[in-house]
């Protein structure tokens, strides 16, 4: 027992100096939890093995005007891994019996790294990508919707996001033997890499995405140790951490009782990013710092006033959609409702050129939207910046007067003919628009606008009153001719004999 009390006295003196004899040399030390497999996100394989593949997140944290699902962004995130520049970085654990063991992290050995994106003549990077919203994306599937936070917000729940990933293949036996000669050219320790996000801020603009203010960097810690035949290395387990802007050289002490800061991470997804902890769900808005996508919603409805106002005719209707800076085919939906009815939501996309129309008068059923009085359509998870058009066809053989308004203001409109006003008079065939394009993020939430077709009935009286003149002299004739009539008949029967 004293023995026992002893030996783990002299262990935690000698780590006390260690991470004292670390400080003082300039160099960031870490205390973190002993990498096992169920102490997620290090990883120990229970079997080592000749390789490793690991596993590197990325989340975007979603966004909606008025918290309604969206779909993903369709982008793609670049990286590079690249041997970390190690000068004088170490990790210090403890053997099977309690004692210190303190291992130099070496450069990683590039020529064992590979990945799916990989471009097989770069020799002194390996490259990598993460995509969002391919045409297969589960994130893309009709059911697969995804919950979002109000831009109202100030604690933003990290699990509102969409998710992905790519893998890392680590070969051992490239780090043992690089130019595969047979003999060893490195031996066993702990190898780190550096994983850096490249992504062009074009790239990300073009996809509507927020660039975050987390660390472009991570590095990646590959464990080795020789096989049971010492001719060649296999891998016992993988460790991510943050950056923490001492470049490579962050050094690690395992089970230290020191208050000092987890740094291990699973990439580049929100918890990491957010978190001085592994597993946080939720962050303040003002401290937010993963990739963020911001969507907003649009109502265009149809109502009919007065008496002669035909409420179950479908007048065509054109609806237009522009991003001249979200130019990724950005993926929203919409979805229809006809006599108080909503239709199935229509997932659709914004063409590679930012563009996107529905049109009434389309040849194409698929296409068409027309709108009886109540009638409306909305479109939800549109990327900011989006601005729309729409416009009204009168079809009938009567002349409707029609307005618009957006939120409750009134918009102004301009016909097929370019006059302009708040209420345009639209015969057979005519067109009302409106004048201008409507930013679509100016209201928090879904922003509403109504199109009004007036028709009114005639008035009996008014009726009555412009005709009267009219009547009074076909009256005042008709009066004439019979008076004329009896005097004429009066003088023939005085004429008889």
């Amino acid at each position: 027992m004293k023995k026992s009390l002893l030996k783990k006295a002299l262990t935690s003196t000698a780590t006390i100096f260690t991470i004292a004899a670390l400080t003082a040399s300039g160099t960031s030390v870490y205390a973190v939890d002993t990498p096992t497999a169920g102490n997620i996100p290090a990883k120990q394989f229970e079997t080592p093995a000749s390789a490793a593949t690991v596993t590197v997140n990325k989340d975007i944290v979603l966004f909606n005007a008025d918290g309604s699902q969206i779909l993903s962004p369709n982008v793609t995130y670049s990286y590079e891994i690249t041997e970390a520049n190690v000068t004088n970085a170490t990790v210090t654990a403890q053997n099977a019996g309690g004692d210190p063991v303190i291992l130099a992290v070496r450069p990683g050995v590039i020529e064992a790294l590979s990945t799916s994106s990989d471009v097989p003549e770069t020799k002194d990077k390996v490259e990598g990508s993460i995509s969002f919203g391919a045409a297969d994306d589960e994130h893309n599937n009709d059911s697969e919707l995804h919950d979002t936070n109000k831009n109202t917000d100030t604690i933003i729940n990290l699990s509102k996001k969409v998710s992905s990933s790519m893998t890392i293949t680590v070969d051992a036996g490239k780090i043992y033997d690089v130019d595969n000669d047979g003999q060893q050219d490195n031996g066993p320790g702990v190898y780190r890499y550096k994983i850096e996000d490249v992504t062009t801020d074009a790239a990300l603009t073009s996809s509507g995405i927020q660039r975050g203010g987390a660390d472009s960097s991570i590095f990646l810690d590959v464990y080795t140790k020789y096989n049971d035949e010492a001719s060649g290395l296999e891998i016992y387990g993988y460790v991510m951490l943050k950056d923490k802007g001492d470049q490579a050289n962050t050094s690690l002490i395992y089970n230290a009782e020191a208050p000092f800061e987890s740094i291990k991470i699973t990439g580049f997804d929100t918890e990491s990013e957010n978190a001085a902890e592994y597993g946080k769900q939720t962050v303040l808005l003002a401290d937010l710092n993963s990739d963020t996508y911001h969507t907003y919603n649009v109502e265009v409805k149809h109502e009919t006033a007065g008496d002669l106002a035909d409420k179950l005719h479908n007048f065509p209707f054109k609806v237009e959609l522009s991003n001249s800076i979200v130019t990724s085919q950005a993926d929203f939906y919409y979805q229809i409702t006809k006599d108080g009815d909503p239709q199935t939501a229509v997932n659709t996309s914004l063409s590679n050129a930012g563009l996107w129309t529905l049109d009434g008068n389309a040849a194409n059923p698929a296409n068409d939207l027309r709108l009886r009085s109540g009638d409306k359509i909305v479109i939800t998870g549109l990327p900011a910046n989006t601005k729309l058009k729409a416009a009204e066809t009168n079809d009938t053989d009567d002349r409707y007067s029609v307005s618009a308004s957006g939120n409750g203001s009134s918009l102004t409109l301009k016909d097929d003919v370019n006059n302009t006003g708040e209420s345009l008079a639209v015969g057979n065939n005519g067109t009302a628009e409106l004048d201008a394009e409507y930013s679509v993020q100016t209201n928090s939430t879904t922003d509403k606008i109504v199109f009004t077709s007036t028709l009114r009935g005639v008035s009996v009286t008014g009726f009555l009153f412009n005709i009267a003149p009219f009547v009074f002299i076909t009256i005042a004739g008709v009066g004439l001719l019979v008076l004329v009539m009896r005097n004429k008949k009066s003088s023939d029967s005085k004429s008889k004999i």
